[in-house]
């Protein structure tokens, strides 16, 4: 009997819809503390160190299964710009940075508000999310301003445990936090190197939800396919329990 239902944050819980918009922010803060230290700095150096703090995360990400924190995120930023900030605005940027989530929220996936509440009743839910600028503290808040926290009994955010997917630990970390054993629950995401693979290396079902991110649907090993929360109920109840 399945008894526990894990999901990933992003392109699964919610979906970003300001992505392009904060970045443009992101942009115009650093500009205007550089501006404050006497440095002007052309928008396509701007647009390059932003670049490079994100290829920084990825490199790190895939390669440590660990995701930097925003304050990693910003050092990286800066050095590709060959620039140094004293601590007071390295802590305003990192703060913002962290912050602007909360000013752009990104929207809760389609039918997953509706649908929570419904699976709450039948299984111990969990959140398994890695972090980028924002963290866990900030993601927190953007599922409560949904109505969506309380359905959760545990919550695993990468930047506060120094691990993130596809590593099994994240997975056995959660799953002892929810009383369960692997093969008595299922994994909910939309990438396949981390929310499938890591799900089923550590013998839990895995979910491949392409609602909005259909990128890795081809190659996915992934248990069940599905587009939309409304399918979840069903989906989940045919999943077949192994060793239980």
């Amino acid at each position: 009997m399945l008894k526990a239902v894990t999901f990933d944050y992003w392109n699964t819980l919610f979906v970003d819809v300001h992505g392009r918009e904060r970045e443009r922010r992101r942009a115009k803060i650093l500009r205007a503390e550089l501006a404050a230290l006497g440095r002007d700095v052309m928008d396509t150096a701007l647009d390059d160190s932003l670049r490079a703090g994100f290829d920084f995360f990825d490199r790190v990400w895939v390669a440590e299964h660990r995701t930097p924190s925003c304050g990693e995120l910003v050092d990286s930023t800066l050095a590709a710009l060959g620039a140094r900030v004293p601590e007071a605005a390295h802590e305003r940027l990192v703060r913002r940075f962290e912050r602007l989530l909360l000013d752009l929220p990104p929207e809760p996936m389609p039918g997953a508000v509706y649908a929570l509440p419904v699976l709450a009743e039948r299984y111990r839910l969990a959140v398994v999310c890695d972090t980028g600028y924002s963290p866990g503290s900030v993601l927190r808040e953007v599922l409560e301003r949904n109505g969506m926290l309380a359905h959760f009994e545990y919550l695993y955010f990468s930047n506060e445990h120094g691990m993130s997917k596809p590593d099994v630990r994240v997975f056995q970390r959660t799953l002892a936090a929810l009383d369960v054993r692997a093969p008595e629950a299922a994994h909910v995401g939309d990438i396949q190197r981390t929310d499938i693979a890591g799900a089923q290396a550590t013998g839990m079902a895995a979910v491949h939800f392409i609602g909005a991110n259909n990128y890795d649907a081809e190659h996915s090993t992934a248990d069940l396919m599905v587009r939309h929360f409304d399918e979840l109920p069903s989906a989940l109840g045919g999943l077949t329990c192994a060793g239980c």
